[in-house]
């Protein structure tokens, strides 16, 4: 009970600004969409690209990612082979996905971990984008808070795992 309690409680506070950032993502994807859009409209009828538009796009498209990883999560859309585990006993394939919930926790942590000292050192080193000359770190540091959000989610499927566990 213990566990399903600090799952909820992390739930309620923090699934709300997953989805929030879902919905950022979901932005960005129209800026991208649009950016491309223009951009190959103006290379080819015009022969005028948009400067920098490669540049942008990689940019966002990073951001799109690290935007909806937490929420993907919470939907349960992320890759999942199951051909062998969903043979086991309930209980068994708690105990499963409790390792699995523990490792990828870890990876992530670790995840967020380095991206956060990755835009340290892109502050602290004034790094630049090549062609707009764009500060890098701002998107690191929007990665990193992106790969926060996935661990969080991360943390309440392994409670809610280990509550599985628990009961007989």
């Amino acid at each position: 009970m213990i566990f399903t309690k600090m799952a909820h409680l992390l739930e309620n506070i923090f699934y709300p600004v997953i989805r929030g950032v879902y919905k950022i993502g979901l932005g960005i994807l129209l800026v991208m969409m649009f950016l491309t859009i223009v951009d190959v409209t103006g290379r080819k009828f015009f022969a005028a690209p948009i400067t920098g538009s490669y540049e942008l796009t990689e940019f966002l498209l990073a951001l799109l990612v690290f935007c909806s990883i937490g929420y993907t999560q919470i939907q349960k859309g992320h890759i999942v082979t199951d051909a062998l585990v969903s043979r086991f006993s309930p209980r068994t394939q708690a105990w499963i996905d409790s390792v699995v919930y523990a490792i990828s926790l870890g990876v992530a942590c670790l995840l967020t971990w380095q991206l956060a000292a990755q835009a340290k050192r892109l502050w602290s080193g004034q790094n630049v984008t090549g062609v707009l000359h764009l500060p890098i770190h701002p998107f690191v540091i929007a990665a990193a808070f992106g790969s926060l959000l996935f661990c969080l989610v991360l943390l309440v499927d392994f409670l809610n795992s280990l509550e599985k566990v628990r009961k007989p």
